[in-house]
């Protein structure tokens, strides 16, 4: 897809507008009731129901083949990997994070620039600051969640040099300026949306909870971002309106929260190690679908 397709650009349109100023909202919100506002939290479980939670569901939606044997072998191919990555988690866990982690990376940075290629610098900066600078802010429980997604409970914290606040500004300068020079050299389009982009999205971490943040950030920068790249492609190969191809989409937006409800009901949510793992059993067949589809003809009209 040329980056000049303005139609299926992740920043230069109305939802971008949108995007902004509930992000200024939130920050406004953070910044004179506190992070322990009831309403706040309300709003991100909203966002996660809503938007969250039913964007992965839409999967299915897209096998290549729509027939009963092929849509048998795209649920082979779903449950097929997430069973094989059940038994990484159980014998390799260290390495089962790790991947997770990479594919996060990768895939946070291909949704907001709708690559058709992983190799791409300001893609793979993007997804890398959007994971990594939350758990540079909150380290500690950062680190406390992932030694417990992989079987270690009591994980010393012991760092060579103290995170300061002074410290981690300079970085986010740094990082911001190596992004500009990124987007700069590589001749993207709206570099400035995608500035301010990143300038949200480091205040918010900056201000908020780390698990607060992440999920105002994964609901609202890349899982809406993503429902509406997903509607835009499909209408350019298929003559539907938005409201019939959101209503096809409901029953598998539902199946996934009703899964999600039922984690909540079972407390599986309240344990985040466990939550997280869950996650990325789904993350990954959820990857390589949405790989195919921006590397394919219909991502390129």
């Amino acid at each position: 897809m040329s980056e000049n397709n303005h139609s299926l650009s992740s920043v230069n349109h109305r939802f971008f507008g949108v995007q902004v100023v509930l992000q200024l909202f939130l920050l406004l919100w953070i910044f004179f009731e506190g992070t322990q506002s009831d309403g706040i939290s309300f709003v991100a479980f909203v966002l996660l129901v809503l938007i969250g939670v039913p964007h992965g569901g839409n999967d299915f939606y897209y096998r290549p083949d729509k027939s009963i044997k092929g849509s048998l072998r795209f649920l082979g191919f779903y449950l097929g990997s997430m069973a094989l990555y059940v038994v990484l988690w159980m014998e390799c866990p260290s390495l089962a994070l790790l991947i997770f982690l990479l594919i996060s990376i990768h895939h946070f940075g291909q949704s907001n620039f709708l690559n058709e290629r992983w190799q791409d610098p300001a893609s793979l900066l993007w997804g890398f600051w959007l994971l990594v600078f939350p758990i540079m802010r909150h380290f500690s429980e950062a680190v406390s969640i992932f030694g417990h997604m992989v079987g270690r409970h009591d994980v010393p914290i012991q760092l060579g040099f103290v995170l300061t606040d002074g410290l981690l500004m300079g970085i986010a300068l740094f990082f911001g300026v190596v992004y500009w020079l990124v987007l700069h050299r590589s001749d993207k389009t709206h570099t400035w949306q995608f500035l301010l982009q990143w300038l949200l999205v480091t205040l918010w971490y900056w201000m908020s909870p780390l698990i607060l943040g992440f999920i105002v950030v994964f609901c609202l920068w890349h899982a809406a971002q993503s429902m509406r790249y997903q509607v835009l492609m499909i209408q350019s190969v298929e003559n539907t309106s938005i409201w019939r191809l959101l209503l096809k989409f409901l029953p598998l937006g539902l199946l996934a929260v009703a899964g999600w409800v039922f984690s909540v009901e079972f407390d599986v949510m309240k344990h985040l190690d466990l939550g997280f793992i869950l996650l990325s059993l789904v993350t990954l067949p959820h990857v390589v679908v949405m790989d195919g589809i921006y590397g394919s003809e219909s991502h390129r009209l």
